[in-house]
Parts: structure tokens; C-alpha cells; sequence
């Protein structure tokens, strides 16, 4: 599957996301829903890619719940250096680099 120009745009913001989250420039439940609500607009169709996709953002959704924002970076920096590296991969192969 291919990326269109509006998931290259939207997988792009979960990767700012991510950055901005461990910069504090958002608090946890928004960070961690954010990147769901990416997700959820992009309506990827590769049923594969999304399956990776919820196996990396769980863990991080499970935080959440549990801690809420008080989650530190130190809590879920496990979690989001997995989910970084999945974004990166598979940034690298679904984008074009001619666009």
C-alpha cells in the first residue's frame, strides 16, 4: 500500500507528535490520543499496517489509563522509542521521495 498525500501528511504529524510529546509541548493523553485520532483520519486500509500500528500504540494507550498525565517520559520511553522506530520504517518505505 502506498501512502496518499493525506496519510504521508498525517503519519508525518504522528512522528511531530511524538518529538513534541517528549519536548512537553503536550501532555500524555492528548499525545497519546492524538496519534489515534491520526489514524483514525488517515483510514489506512492495509489491515497489516494498522494491526502493527495498534500493537505499538497500546502499550502507550495502557499508560493512559493507567496513569493518565502524570505518565513521565521515563514511563513510556520504552513504548514510544518502539513506536518511533515502526513510524520511521515504515515512513521510509511508503513515501515517495520524489513527492
Amino acid at each position: 500500500m502506498e501512502f496518499n498525500k493525506l496519510q504521508k501528511i498525517l503519519w508525518a504529524n504522528m512522528l511531530k507528535s511524538t518529538d513534541r510529546y517528549r519536548k512537553g509541548e503536550l501532555c500524555y493523553s492528548d499525545f497519546v490520543y492524538g496519534l489515534e485520532g491520526f489514524m483514525d483520519t488517515g483510514e489506512f486500509q492495509d489491515k497489516e499496517l494498522i494491526e502493527q500500528w495498534y500493537n505499538f500504540w497500546t502499550p502507550l494507550e495502557i499508560l493512559s489509563v493507567t496513569k493518565g498525565d502524570i505518565t513521565t517520559i521515563e514511563d513510556a520511553d520504552k513504548y514510544l522509542l518502539e513506536m518511533e522506530t515502526f513510524l520511521k520504517s515504515k515512513s521510509d518505505y511508503h513515501f515517495n521521495e520524489e513527492e
